[in-house]
This record gives C-alpha cells, structure tokens and sequence, in this order.
C-alpha cells in the first residue's frame, strides 16, 4: 500500500475468530458479555478493518481494502457478531442458504445487502438501471412470500411474479464468469422495461447471449457505452429499437418464434377457399 499499491484482504471468517476468542476468554475468567463475548470483542475486529483505507498522493496514493466474512447462524443477519462487522464495514453482501439450494448463484439477498458508498462508486449507466432492478425485485421477494398461501391473484400481481422470476434468472452467473458493465446495463434495462416478459424461464439466459452476441455484431451501443458510460436518451430508443427487432426472429425453447412477432405473407387470391353462405329468410 505504502509504495503505491492497491491491496485487497479477505478475512475469511472473523465468525471463527471471534468464537476463538471468546472460549480464550471465558478460560482466562474474563467477564462475558452479550453472548458470553467479552467487551473487546468489537475493538478486536475494528483494530483489523479500520487499517483499510485509501491514502493521500504524498504517501503514494495506495489503498488497502478489506472484505470480511462473517457466518450466520439461520440467516440471522441481527446476531452479536454480523451488527458489530456491519457497523463497521461500508456496507454488506448478504448470500442467504435458501436462496443457494434453489440453485441461485450468486445467492445474493437483495433486501438485507446494502452500501453506504452506494451510487459514488457506479458509473452513470448501471447507477440508472439498478435502484429499478433493486425495486423490482423486492417487491417480487415480498409477493412470492404471499403468493404461497393465496390461491387467487390479480393480474397485476401475476405479471409481477413472472416478470421478477425472469428477472431472478437474468441474474444468474456461471462461475469464473466476470460480465463487463456494457453488457450488464444492457441485461438489466431489457429486464426491467419488460423485454423479457413473453419468453420462458428457461430461454431468459440464452436470450441475453444471443442478444449480446448481436449488438456487439450490427451495432455500436456496447461501444457507446463502454466509452461513454452514460444511458442517455438517444441510446436507449436505440436498445429498444434493436431488443425489438432481435425478439422478432429469436428462436424459442420449442423452435418457433416469440409468440406475437410470427410474420405472415397472404395467399393469393386464386389460392382462397371460399364458400358463400345464405341465410334463408323467414316467412311472415
């Protein structure tokens, strides 16, 4: 850091630092506290994390940055050792198990995962797509909670489940599989304004490849965005207008076209059926 270096630490996990500490502690008689923790505990994570820090140009403009991990116990975020971390860190990633066996990878929870950096450190492009992103999928965590014991929805609920499961699935990562910010503003705005609304679950990944795959082909928007950085007006009419035309000639899972954009060409005349039909009339 100090020869003008960027460092990264993963503390991987103070959970188990922290219990260490504790039965060193309860065996040397020190006096316990909230969850037979002894009252240092917190200064013994802040001395480790607080040494993270950006340093001015005069001491050579390095940076250290610190991620510490910390395991919950049943997903409770509210525990002695996870609010202590938090208070100190700049904001938390939140990976919840329930979300892990349902093959969501990364099983990132929305909800509880903040950053109190928050828009300082986006670019201007995924800074405007993702507080809609963030929206649309809390409201689809706390409808599919109720949708469980309600047997009747409206339709307004029933486009929010399915637009927040294609949403859910967007979001899927392989591993080892880093996307650039272009292509990510691009998935994300499709998902959000409704693009993928009509396709399967099953074809929402493969879609977002294909579509990629063409824009980098037959146009500049990835470029643009790249070097710009900026969503402005002119290159979302022409995402919309490209998402349009490509949707219209995606293959399904079944092998045909999105339902909707199937283009026909009339018969000609001399190949039209017709049979006239008389209606006999009644007697007065």
């Amino acid at each position: 850091m100090y020869a003008g270096k960027h460092v990264l630490i993963i503390f991987d996990d103070l959970s188990k630092q922290a219990e260490a500490y504790r039965a060193v502690s309860l065996l040397l008689r020190r006096p316990p506290g909230r969850e037979a923790y002894p009252g240092d505990v917190f200064y013994l994570h802040s001395r480790l994390l607080e040494r993270c820090a950006k340093l001015s140009d005069a001491l050579g403009a390095g940076s250290m940055t610190g991620l510490p991990i910390i395991e919950t116990k049943a997903n409770d975020v509210s525990a002695y050792i996870p609010t202590n971390v938090i208070s100190i860190t700049d904001g938390q990633i939140f990976l919840q198990s329930d979300l892990f066996n349902a093959n969501q990878r990364p099983a990132v929870d929305v909800g509880i995962s903040v950053s109190r950096v928050g828009g300082d450190a986006q670019v201007k492009s995924i800074k405007k797509v993702s507080g809609t992103l963030k929206l649309e999928l809390a409201q689809y965590r706390s409808l599919e909670a109720f949708a469980m014991f309600a047997s009747d929805l409206d339709a307004t609920s029933r486009r929010q489940l399915a637009r927040g499961a294609r949403l859910t699935e967007l979001l899927r990562q392989p591993q080892y599989s880093p996307y650039p910010v272009e292509e990510q503003v691009v998935s994300i705005w499709a998902g959000t304004k409704g693009k993928l609304d009509t396709l399967e679950i099953t074809d929402v990944l493969r879609f977002e490849r294909e579509l990629i795959e063409h824009l980098r082909r037959n146009t500049k928007i990835l470029d643009t965005l790249r070097s710009t950085n900026v969503l402005d007006d002119a290159t979302e009419a022409d995402l919309d207008k490209e998402i349009d035309k490509f949707i219209t000639s995606f293959q399904g899972g079944k092998g045909g076209t999105k339902a909707g954009s199937e283009q026909f060409d009339a018969l000609p005349a001399d190949e039209v059926e017709q049979a006239k039909i008389v209606k006999p009339r009644k007697r007065k």
